[in-house]
């Protein structure tokens, strides 16, 4: 796919939500794959106390490509369409290293795909200041669902069904695969925001997860409780639970400035 340097598996695009995803090519800017020594890792890996080769691999991925990269920020957007739905994980894709595209990321959304539940983030002020944003239907293939006006659990979102996105704004996002890496029970993923005017990318994120230190579970594979880079630390002051609800509106800056992000200013000690 023109999205990546090298072969992805063939179920990451049997959507078109997926194949667009996947086919997007990101600037020269954003980071790429910086080779690792294995051989070398291997040898560390003997000393006493030593990182073992998946975590030096992991830590490897999360120094050299992990980020958050914002190439542009637009202000005093009203809304944008949410390209590609992000389905839960079965208990099964869990325990599994192969079977989920973005497992850890995967783990934070409900296994019933419910765009209302997930609209909430976006548009629910004070945390989420969007007039509205576009989900796909999770009833009619195709077909996306414009939700707005939601003020309080007595004032429910109003929704309109669309053919198609009317948004110039989209955020999507892919499973990325990397040398060995799922071998060493590691995931990668990324967010995209795109201007869908001329398909410029905006903004990226990219994270990776490791597994395989969980007692009582074969090889150690539970996704839910991989770790995840460092970096996000840096992003959000801390480094657990969803991300994009508190990334997409820095680069996709509603007019009302979301609680949300003021709190995770504060977290990070920045005066906002």
């Amino acid at each position: 796919m023109p999205g990546h340097s090298g072969p992805i598996p063939a179920q990451w695009v049997v959507t078109p939500a997926g194949r667009f995803a996947h086919s997007v090519k990101l600037p020269d800017s954003i980071p790429k794959t910086v080779p690792f020594d294995f051989s070398k890792a291997r040898l560390k890996a003997l000393a006493p106390n030593a990182a073992s080769v998946a975590r030096q691999y992991w830590e490897h991925l999360c120094e050299t490509e992990a980020g958050s990269f914002i190439l542009k920020t637009v202000k005093n957007v009203e809304g944008f369409a949410y390209l590609r739905v992000v389905p839960g994980t079965s208990e099964q894709e869990l325990r599994d290293r192969w079977r989920a595209e973005a497992p850890r990321l995967q783990s934070d959304y409900a296994w019933r795909y419910d765009p209302l539940t997930e609209a909430v983030g976006y548009v629910n002020p004070p945390f989420g200041t969007y007039l509205y944003v576009e989900y796909p239907s999770a009833e009619k293939s195709g077909a996306f669902l414009r939700l707005s006006g939601y003020v309080s659990r007595k004032s429910p979102f109003q929704v309109t069904q669309v053919e198609s996105p009317t948004s110039r704004y989209g955020v999507t996002w892919r499973g990325i695969h990397r040398p060995r890496d799922r071998e060493f029970l590691i995931s990668g993923h990324e967010w995209i925001v795109l201007d869908r005017s001329n398909d410029e990318v905006l903004a990226v994120f990219r994270d990776f997860a490791i597994t395989g230190f969980t007692r009582n579970e074969k090889g150690g594979i539970f996704w839910l409780n991989a770790m995840r880079c460092p970096m996000r630390k840096a992003v959000f002051g801390r480094t657990t639970g969803t991300e994009e609800a508190d990334w997409v509106p820095r680069v996709l800056a509603p007019t009302i400035y979301p609680e949300s992000l003021r709190f995770i200013d504060q977290l990070k000690g920045v005066d906002k």
